[in-house]
């Protein structure tokens, strides 16, 4: 089950006619008729896939900054890893009012990855800096996927 999970999560960061590969990033083009569960926007790296699952009333500029800048992140993180062990993560971040990152939901597999992943990951999408709330938005949050290994 977790080998599928990693394989249809880099299955679906790969690029296709709708696509467009430019400085490392693959952007899936929302505008076109895309089948469900794929990623609005998604930045490979070496040896980091993530891929932005959702993102209610976050704008587009704060999720794909946060995207990039964790996918920078992650990948210099896991190159530093002795041992690295592929894995695969679902996080879903709450953002309050202020742009402050609250209690994450956290799902990473296999126990193995688990450590790595909190470190390379969550660490940092916890530290993210989003703006703040405009008006009334609601809850605000932001889930990603992602999947690493040699």
């Amino acid at each position: 089950m977790k080998i599928i999970f990693a394989l249809s999560l880099l299955g679906a960061c790969a690029a296709g006619p709708n696509d467009i590969v430019e400085n490392g990033h693959d952007v899936r083009d929302a505008s076109t008729t895309a089948p469900r569960g794929a990623y609005v926007y998604a930045a490979k790296r070496p040896l980091v896939a993530i891929g932005l699952a959702e993102a209610s009333n976050v704008s587009e500029a704060d999720a794909h900054r946060t995207v990039d800048s964790l996918a920078d992140s992650a990948a210099g993180c896991f190159k530093r890893a002795q041992n690295l062990a592929q894995g695969a993560a679902r996080i879903t971040i709450p953002i309050d009012e202020g742009g402050v990152v609250g209690a994450p939901q956290v799902d990473i597999s296999p126990r193995e990855a688990t450590v790595v992943g909190m470190l390379c990951l969550l660490a940092p999408l916890r530290m993210m800096p989003f703006s703040p709330a405009s008006g009334d938005a609601g809850a605000r949050s932001l889930t990603i996927e992602s999947a690493w290994g040699p």
